[in-house]
């Protein structure tokens, strides 16, 4: 086989890997929609308190019953600011979402939660 010949199949062969390899890497850095995250999951009731974590920047539910805690993926970030500055232990009705530790909540104290339009971002 001619020199020039194989030299260039190595060249495209390089070429079509190099492209292969790009497309892969973008397809695995995209995130899910951020608007996909919908009330679909099994039903929880957890019993406890609003507590805000600084360094992720994010309100949580610690759980009394069960003893857990939830990151909360619908903030309403006004409202859960009053309930964690009372520190009253309150019932919340939601659903877990994908994550084992994420809950979409859908009441507190059996009042209807909107939530924010968006779950937080991370």
């Amino acid at each position: 086989m001619n020199i020039k010949k194989l030299t260039r199949i190595i060249l495209v062969l390089s070429v079509i890997t190099l492209f292969a390899t790009v497309a892969c890497a973008q397809r695995s850095i995209q995130a899910p929609s951020a608007t996909s995250v919908a009330p679909e999951g099994p039903k929880i009731t957890v019993k406890g308190k609003i507590d805000y974590w600084k360094n992720l920047n994010d309100y949580v539910v610690i759980g009394e019953i069960p003893p857990r805690s939830y990151f909360i993926v619908n903030q309403d970030r006004k409202l859960l600011e009053e309930l964690f500055k009372t520190g009253n232990t309150i019932t919340i009705e939601g659903r877990r979402t994908t994550g084992a530790d994420n809950l979409f909540i859908e009441k507190i104290d059996g009042k209807r939660y909107q939530g924010a339009k968006e779950p937080a971002s991370k």
